[in-house]
């Protein structure tokens, strides 16, 4: 096993944590490393050593910011290695080590935000508000109620009010946050581009793309004014596509996206990881996706999916929704071969970092058996398509709007390899699913109504056929172009 354990001699490090925080480092890029090689086995034996040493001296009574970032680092890893009970035992003992450093110390404002930000990752907004609070109220306790060195964490409060009802909330600190930088740094630092930009997104969602065209020119034209350090105005330009959208553009959306696309290629941060950046670009794949420029949308796929194999290695589970973002493209065009082997690929990827039991395997064994059922591969497609039902059984409830999908798709199989009497049954759990999410009376019903006709056609029950029939008629207008 390589690597060490940390914390034996953490006392070595007291008067400097910034020496502490490289041993940190290096442990966090030796457990990467062991689970970018397919060796979690030893990437949790790690993790564990180091652990067991950080319990050790907490039973001793210590409890400082070393240990408080030894678990930040911790925590970290086991998000990593999905070990989602070792992330909630962490964080509780986190939180009791901060509720006890003064807010003089220092980091104590960052280790709140990391905290904060696993809190939200996790879907706990209520301690993630209490965490970015805090931090934000030790900032103003070092520096003032006005300072810059509150903006990012404000930022990172103000992105936790994402519900419609929680704009104005977000919306006051966006306004806070620019009220701030204008004061301290003029009305044209470049740092007002993130407010600005969020502020302009807000607006959209409240159906004012007028008002968010406000707020994103002056990012943009701040971005200029600096020269657009960072790929801001590539970032600004992008978002002025999404007002062009938002309005039915398309064609100036597109020419716009293109244009920001480009100055961000050009700014040698296109390869950086950035998770912001990441973002930009894949918003502007699925817009060129939904208005079916599919050629574009494909390629900007395949260029993020290399861009992150270079930056985090061919075997990192976090290429999954990459590989199936570009396999769902290749569907949309009728592409199926195209789409095998990124599935295949991203069921490997899942099925080793989770297990092959794990609910998220369940995703790409869906996507993979649609694929060779469009491919005239049913035998194989019907084992996939059966394991994912059988996996959404024994984690979700019997009426989840997932297991509704998994039985819509084995049914289809099912069908296809003249196995009806089963189908049948499918066919009718995925309807009476479907319907209690959706509605009666939605049109995404059509497609299992569909399925429901052929199946008892080739059963011969003609007597049955007619209420489904009427039923699909309706919901269509009257255009079904099934016979009875």
């Amino acid at each position: 096993m390589t690597g060490q354990i940390l914390l034996k001699n953490m006392e070595e490090f007291s008067d400097d944590l910034g020496e502490y925080l490289d041993e940190l480092r290096s442990l966090q890029k030796s457990v990467e490393n062991l689970i970018e090689a397919g060796d979690r086995v030893n990437a949790k034996a790690l993790v564990k050593a180091n652990y067991k040493s950080l319990l050790e001296q907490l039973d001793q009574g210590n409890g400082g910011l070393e240990h408080a970032a030894m678990l930040d680092t911790l925590i970290q890893l086991n998000l990593m290695l999905h070990d989602g009970d070792a992330v909630h035992q962490m964080l509780k003992q986190m939180k009791n080590i901060l509720a006890n450093i003064g807010v003089h110390e220092p980091y104590l404002d960052a280790f709140l935000e990391h905290v904060g930000n696993v809190y939200l990752l996790l879907g706990n907004k209520e301690e993630a508000l209490y965490c970015y609070n805090r931090s934000v109220a030790v900032q103003e306790s070092l520096s003032g109620e006005n300072s810059p060195e509150l903006v990012g964490s404000l930022l990172a409060l103000a992105g936790v009010y994402t519900e419609p009802e929680e704009r104005e909330k977000g919306k006051a600190i966006y306004n806070r946050i620019i009220h701030i930088l204008e004061g301290s740094k003029g009305e044209a630092c470049e740092e007002l581009g993130a407010p600005l930009l969020h502020l302009g997104y807000i607006s959209l969602e409240e159906n004012n793309p007028e008002e968010a065209e406000v707020h994103i020119r002056r990012a943009l034209n701040i971005a200029e004014q600096n020269k657009g350090k960072g790929g801001s105005i590539g970032v600004a330009t992008c978002g002025l596509a999404r007002i062009k959208y938002a309005k039915g553009d398309h064609d100036k959306a597109a020419e716009l996206y293109h244009s920001g696309l480009d100055i961000l290629r050009k700014s040698g941060l296109w390869a950086t990881g950035d998770i912001a950046l990441e973002s930009v670009k894949m918003e502007a794949a699925e817009f060129f996706s939904v208005v079916g420029r599919t050629k574009e949308a494909q390629d900007l796929w395949e260029e993020v999916l290399h861009e992150k194999e270079r930056s985090i290695g061919v075997n990192s589970p976090r290429l999954v929704v990459h590989l199936q973002n570009l396999a769902t493209s290749y569907a949309q065009d009728g592409k199926f071969e195209r789409c095998e082997p990124l599935l295949r690929r991203s069921l490997k990827l899942l099925t080793t970092s989770l297990g092959p039991t794990a609910p998220q395997v369940s995703i790409p064994l869906e996507f993979l058996a649609t694929t060779l059922h469009h491919l005239g591969q049913n035998l194989e497609a019907e084992s996939l398509a059966r394991q994912c039902l059988n996996i959404r059984e024994k984690n979700f409830p019997d009426d989840h709007l997932l297991i509704g999908e998994a039985s819509n798709i084995l049914a289809s199989v099912l069908h296809a390899n003249s196995r009806n009497d089963e189908a049948l049954n499918l066919a009718w759990r995925a309807l009476h699913i479907k319907e209690k999410h959706l509605g009666k009376n939605n049109k995404q019903l059509a497609f299992v109504l569909d399925l429901l006709l052929d199946i008892m056609d080739d059963l011969g029950k003609t007597k049955e056929v007619k209420p489904v029939l009427d039923r699909l008629d309706a919901l269509l207008g009257g255009s079904s172009m099934i016979a009875p």
